[in-house]
């Protein structure tokens, strides 16, 4: 009998032999796609074992690099729902448009994929003045394309005669089912850990849930085509009101003994973490 909560137990237990910075790098690679989602739900919870706050402009930077995560990994399903529709050419258009993003996740880290940006008490790198523009042009750029991706994901008959009325999932059946993410925002449930539970930035920032009552299969792809016109404006703003001041703090290795649990909004839906210390520089029990 498959028991598909324990998909990940190999690298909880691989988390145990590894220090708390060593295991940032662990756990960035449970999904390569949406890995800032998974090293800021982490980096939390040892935060709150070790009683720290990050710094303000931490904050902001580790909400930019999770927009812009969560852009990439929406744009990523959609081309690929377009592959598996037969309709190769919304595949190619979307991956195209996703690689400027992926340009900006490397300038911004140094990594195109697997960032490792976010850490124990802040992030590695603080954002150059000479990145602003290029962000600012690349999202606008992108912002400009959602307009045509809109009326394509509405009017065009192919990808309607796929995706409407198919793989209806009704909002008493998601609430039944405990589905999250855009799956479950697909059927009229409003959820969104950064609004239920603000962690970053994103209690300072204005956005707004998309939410679809179609239930369908199309609802859930209008989800995310719209949540990343979200995203683009968060980064807008995180930018525009970048605080200034140091963007990490050190910590100290060892963490006190205890248990916290940390959650967060990835791309697909609410993450949590529990960590429990004993008190040394490894985690006695990460649970993911």
């Amino acid at each position: 009998e498959p028991r598909i909560g324990y998909v990940h137990r190999g690298i909880e237990k691989a988390t145990e032999r590894r220090t708390y910075i060593q295991n940032i790098y662990l756990v960035e690679r449970v999904c390569g796609i949406c890995n800032a989602a998974h090293a800021a739900c982490f980096c939390q919870t040892v935060e709150a074992l070790l009683g720290i706050d990050v710094p303000e402009r931490a904050k902001y930077l580790r909400t930019i690099i999770l927009e812009l995560n969560r852009i990439h990994s929406h744009m990523l399903l959609l081309g690929h729902a377009g592959l598996e529709i037969g309709y190769e050419t919304l595949f190619h258009y979307m991956w195209r448009d996703r690689e400027p993003i992926m340009d900006l996740v490397e300038l911004l880290t140094g990594n195109r994929v697997l960032t490792s940006f976010i850490t124990i008490g802040g992030v590695r790198r603080d954002i150059k003045e000479s990145m602003v523009s290029e962000i600012k042009k690349v999202i606008d750029t992108l912002k400009e394309k959602l307009i045509f991706y809109r009326e394509m994901f509405e009017d065009d008959p192919t990808f309607k005669a796929r995706t409407k009325n198919v793989g209806v999932l009704g909002r008493e059946d998601a609430l039944k089912l405990c589905v999250v993410g855009p799956v479950a925002r697909g059927s009229d449930v409003r959820i969104d850990v950064r609004k239920d539970d603000p962690y970053a930035a994103y209690n300072e920032i204005p956005f707004k849930i998309v939410v679809r009552s179609e239930c369908d299969s199309w609802a859930r792809f209008m989800v995310r085509l719209e949540e990343i016109g979200e995203s683009i404006k968060i980064i807008d703003y995180a930018i525009d009101n970048l605080p200034s001041g140091p963007y990490r703090i050190r910590v100290p290795r060892v963490v006190p003994a205890g248990e916290a649990v940390s959650r967060v909004e990835a791309p697909r839906g609410e993450l949590f973490y529990y960590v429990k210390s004993n008190g040394t520089s490894y985690p006695e029990r990460v649970k993911i």
